[in-house]
């Protein structure tokens, strides 16, 4: 009598389908894109309470904005349009390193001043970020 030592087809065919089915499971658990997605929302909100903290050390040190030193008077705009002008005066004075400029988020932050308090916002797109945005969907630093 010959014995054969092995797995059958059909107990192949069952652990393969095992495997896909975790597979799947651990995928949709994980959820690369929103992880992706969280991870540039943290960068955002990284990169803005960084530049906020620097337009705060300017302001101590100057009793002004840097957008009041550019008689721009009114910050409520996005920083991208012409106001990474006030990030190379940030660099100008070694609040900031020079690279801190090229950072892609800043398309999508906005400064506010609210009285006397300037906001640095944004708006989130993972689903994390989303559950804390404030009446206007943003996400607005000081909090």
């Amino acid at each position: 009598m010959i014995i054969k030592k092995g797995f059958t087809l059909i107990e192949l065919l069952i652990v393969i389908t095992i495997i896909g089915i975790l597979a799947v499971a651990i995928l949709s658990a994980i959820d690369p894109v929103e992880q992706i997605r969280r991870a540039r929302d943290q960068g955002k909100e990284s990169d803005a309470a960084e530049l906020l903290s620097a337009m705060e050390r300017y302001y101590t040190a100057f009793f002004e904005y840097p957008w009041d030193a550019l008689n721009q008077g009114d910050p409520n705009n996005d920083l991208v349009s012409n106001n990474l002008v006030w990030i190379q005066i940030l660099i100008d004075e070694g609040e900031v390193k020079p690279p801190f400029k090229e950072r892609d988020t800043w398309g999508s932050v906005r400064a506010t001043l609210a009285g006397t308090v300037l906001h640095l916002c944004f708006v989130p797109e993972s689903k994390s970020f989303k559950a804390r945005v404030d009446s206007g969907g943003n996400i607005c630093l000081p909090r």
